[in-house]
């Protein structure tokens, strides 16, 4: 089955059976999903996600959809026997799965935590830099009458140049972190659904 036959199955069996933006959000992703495996990777996509009704099942709740008769797959034998092996597989990978999940959960956290830094940094840095440039033109004023004119206007000068460097870091420190936390929310996102399909 091609990927255009697969996505127009599917849209067919969804239609009806959920709100049309939902259905419309449904085949976006899994049509990304086949444009990331590639042309190469249609047929590993197709054996993973399974026929387009079972996946309408999954992402349904329902236990079993109508399927035409020519997408009826005869039953395989010893399925019992692989949900045994199943059931024994994640007994087996337990201990070696939960340290790997708290691992990914403590790397996730400490992305945030960076992320919250740098962030936090930048802004720090903007408002050391506005002082900076306050105090410096304030210098300048303070030296006009025994230092001259030039000496006030350069003291004056880079005190607004600092000023404006902090004003640029308090508004990039915000836009970064908007930026970095989008990112990390899409992610988070698009795994959530990759789990959410082959469940």
């Amino acid at each position: 089955m091609t990927r255009d036959e697969y996505l127009a199955q599917l849209r067919a069996l969804l239609t009806g059976r959920t709100p049309p933006d939902e259905l419309e959000r449904i085949v976006a992703y899994y049509t990304e999903y086949f444009d990331e495996a590639g042309p190469a990777g249609e047929a590993r996509v197709v054996r993973e996600l399974g026929t387009p009704a079972e996946l309408v099942g999954r992402i349904l709740g329902a236990n079993r959809v109508r399927e035409t008769p020519a997408e009826r797959t005869p039953p395989t034998r010893g399925s019992g026997h692989s949900s045994l092996w199943k059931v024994l597989l994640a007994i087996c990978a337990a201990p070696i799965a939960i340290p790997l999940i708290i691992a990914a959960v403590i790397v996730v956290l400490a992305l945030a935590f960076v992320v919250v830094c740098v962030v936090a940094g930048v802004a720090i840095g903007g408002v050391v830099a506005i002082g900076v440039g306050i105090v410096t033109a304030w210098s300048g004023f303070s030296v006009l009458f025994s230092a001259g004119m030039a000496t006030m206007m350069f003291f004056c000068g880079m005190g607004m140049l600092s000023s404006g460097v902090g004003l640029l870091m308090i508004a990039g420190s915000f836009a970064l972190g908007g930026l970095c936390f989008r990112a990390m929310a899409g992610a988070l996102n698009r795994w959530l659904m990759r789990r959410e399909a082959r469940v």
